[in-house]
């Protein structure tokens, strides 16, 4: 089943919309800090499992994900030996946003400089964004109308500018919990939307197709 969302966007000055998602960021990382490890693993089990019956993880081939941290609901239960999985790398040039790094049960790691886990590769075997089939994508929060709230480093919008021209390779799939659902947020020019979202008790889809 296909959900269709619109949200009508006010304008508001950059400063108050600014104001208003660093609330909204405060008030879901305590949110999101009070879960147990086990409500985590139980909640991001379901996640995973609504993910694994989507037509878009069905036809995939190379599907990124990303380690969780600081109680992210954590995609990596997906993983297997039926597709190839990759992980963001910072990229080297901050205009490209993020890299994508092939994994398997031997990769290695070391922390970038947000102290997450980065696979450690050659540069030879690194792919970029428009490479991906799949992408699981980290949120603080999203809306009805697919619109993403991230930390703010502006990463995922760089990488996947790409997809505002209207491509619709790669599928941008939020991974959250429900509680991560708001109310409508304000966009800028450069936010690059969601064309799904899972959560624990939902799949809830935006591309419209």
């Amino acid at each position: 089943m296909r959900w269709f969302f619109y949200a009508i966007i006010f304008p508001m000055n950059s400063s108050a919309a600014n104001f208003k998602k660093d609330k909204i960021r405060k008030e879901l990382l305590l949110k999101r800090g009070k879960l147990t490890a086990t409500e985590q693993q139980q909640k991001s089990e379901l996640i995973v499992k609504h993910v694994k019956q989507s037509e878009s993880y069905k036809q995939a081939t190379k599907i990124a994900f990303y380690h969780a941290v600081r109680g992210e609901a954590d995609p990596s239960a997906l993983m297997n030996n039926e597709k190839q999985f990759y992980l963001p790398i910072l990229a080297k040039n901050k205009d490209q946003g993020l890299v994508f790094a092939p994994i398997d049960q031997n990769t290695r790691y070391k922390n970038n400089q947000f102290s997450i886990p980065e696979p450690i590769v050659d540069d030879q075997d690194l792919i970029d964004a428009k490479s991906l089939d799949l992408v699981i994508v980290p949120l603080l929060g999203f809306d009805l109308a697919g619109n993403r709230l991230g930390m703010g480093g502006g990463f995922y919008d760089r990488s996947f500018a790409f997809k505002k021209s209207a491509t619709k390779k790669p599928v941008l799939m939020g991974f959250a919990y429900d509680f991560q659902q708001v109310d409508a947020l304000s966009i800028e020019p450069w936010d690059v939307g969601l064309d799904a979202v899972v959560t624990e008790s939902q799949f809830l889809d935006f591309s419209f197709e």
